[in-house]
């Protein structure tokens, strides 16, 4: 009897390698669907966002000519050149606090001597302003000033020139999805779910940090690149010296980018140590040269970046200083307990403002957040919901391999040390007069401080969605719902930011 076609061996390889070749185009794809999107969004926001883009922009001006910031000082003069033209009312102030409650007409679009004064005016405005985000790692602000270089060098000028820095989030993003795609892959090979759902829900993300300039939209690229690399430590039985290097630059990387990162460093770190094959000690020699270089890798630009903050900030961090200026004060240890946090009441508010945040960003329009109240709230319900769902998966031994409860069970615990990390921070201080976070309002809950948890997040929501549909035995529905999540987040980042692209001040009125 001769055996089916399906059945020959050649047959099964060419099948799958159309089908790899169709998925990785369908990837590439998504790719391009995501650098649209942030170019889309990006270049409708005006300069200067409320979430420090200025402060963002003028370390970048700093590190363009080679100088790495000593102290907190005030805005120097060629970001004051840049801001007191650019700069837009539109994102603290409402239309009604104007002339005919229209915006006035931007600076850069007027000429003439009866201009001057009001550019004074303004200059003299911004120049009290300090500049106490000084101490931050530095690897964005080298990566964004060679960038802005390079768009000098091609021709863009005035506001334009200010965009191609923004538009540095555009490979980012694409990165990151793809990033993404190679993580959720190697977790679950046999899942198409989770291998197009990962780098889907990613693309469509309606995080508005990747809008603006700031250090966070390059944490989730190095802390991807470093939960990648931690996987690669799970799968494989033995460990090279260049897996040890790779991953000890990824870790430099990611602390380089940003302080917040750290409790994701730390949880990838123990992952790696306490690695349970390890206690085999296959190869020991191997295995020690590994960590050893994994170890002398990320200490050393570590190390050399806590030594300049001492010597220049006086901390390692350089965050004490910028605590006093900020207004903060920290609060005796006995009253870390008496936070709103530890009550029901509280602890759902910390929760829910906080994935809002992740979820869609802090930007504000006319003095208002740009979000819309039934999709944040099912943001923060099925982001509850399907870390359970994941955690439930994880701990059953018949859902999932060993290496599979491992990754997800690492992405989840990535995410929850972040949140803990921030939760420890609303405790621990006093905000004073501050304006976010506040007395009243004590809670850490900007979401994109999470941003380098990104990769792990879209893991665990979307195995949480797998998992969750497995169960109950509709598995082939998972991915038509994960693509209906994306698109009704899509449909509500464009119902909240259309206001954005009637300003006059944006990139498509210059």
């Amino acid at each position: 009897m001769t055996r089916p076609e399906t059945d020959n061996p050649r047959v099964f390889g060419e099948s799958k390698a159309l089908t790899d070749t169709r998925e990785r185009i369908l990837i590439w794809l998504l790719c391009i669907a995501a650098a649209l999107h942030i170019f889309i969004f990006s270049a409708a926001f005006p300069f200067f966002s409320n979430v420090d883009e200025y402060l963002h922009f003028d370390l970048i001006t700093q590190y363009s000519r080679g100088q790495l910031p000593h102290s907190f000082n005030r805005l120097n003069e060629e970001a004051l050149d840049w801001i007191v033209l650019y700069a837009s009312p539109e994102f603290l102030s409402a239309p009604e606090k104007f002339q005919n409650r229209k915006f006035p007409t931007p600076l850069w679009k007027q000429s003439g001597p009866e201009v001057e004064p009001e550019i004074a005016a303004t200059r003299a405005a911004w120049s009290n302003q300090v500049n106490f985000e000084a101490s931050q790692p530095p690897l964005y602000y080298g990566l964004a000033s060679v960038w802005w270089s390079i768009g000098k060098q091609l021709g863009f000028a005035e506001l334009q020139s200010l965009y191609w820095i923004r538009f540095l989030n555009i490979p980012l993003i694409a990165i990151v999805v793809w990033l993404g795609y190679l993580t959720a892959r190697t977790i679950a090979p046999e899942r198409a779910e989770v291998r197009l759902g990962v780098p889907l829900l990613l693309a469509f993300i309606p995080q508005n940090v990747f809008y603006t300039i700031n250090n966070d939209v390059l944490s989730p690229v190095c802390f991807g690149v470093l939960f990648l690399l931690m996987l690669q430590w799970l799968q494989a039985d033995t460990h090279s010296v260049w897996l040890g290097v790779a991953t000890g630059l990824a870790i430099a990387a990611t602390y380089l980018t940003k302080l917040s990162n750290v409790p994701f460093m730390g949880v990838a770190l123990l992952v790696i140590i306490l690695e349970p094959r390890r206690i085999t000690w296959r190869t020991p020699g191997r295995e020690l040269a590994a960590l050893a270089a994994l170890l002398v890798f990320a200490a050393i630009p570590i190390s050399s970046w806590m030594a300049w903050n001492k010597v220049h900030f006086g901390d390692l961090t350089g965050s004490t200083a910028k605590v006093g200026l900020l207004g903060w004060s920290q609060k005796p240890l006995a009253n870390w307990w008496q936070h709103p946090i530890f009550t029901p009441g509280g602890f759902w508010v910390f929760w829910s403002s906080l994935i809002e945040s992740f979820w869609r960003g802090e930007l504000t329009w006319h003095g208002r957040f740009l979000n819309w109240g039934f999709v944040d709230w099912f943001f923060v319900i099925s982001s509850l919901a399907l870390l359970f769902s994941a955690m439930c998966g994880v701990a059953s031994r018949s859902a999932l391999s060993t290496f599979q409860r491992q990754a997800i069970g690492s992405a989840i615990l990535v995410w929850l040390a972040g949140i803990f990390f921030l939760a420890v921070l609303s405790i621990q201080f006093d905000f004073g007069e501050s304006t976010g976070p506040t007395r009243d309002h004590p809670y850490f809950t900007a979401g994109r401080l999470l941003s380098g948890a990104l990769i792990p997040f879209a893991v665990m929501y979307v195995s949480g969605i797998s998992l969750l549909l497995r169960r109950a035995k509709v598995a082939v529905l998972s991915l038509s719902i994960i693509v209906a999540i994306v698109a009704v987040t899509a449909v509500s980042e464009i119902a909240v930011n259309h206001v954005v692209f009637a300003s006059e001040h944006n990139w498509f009125h210059r």
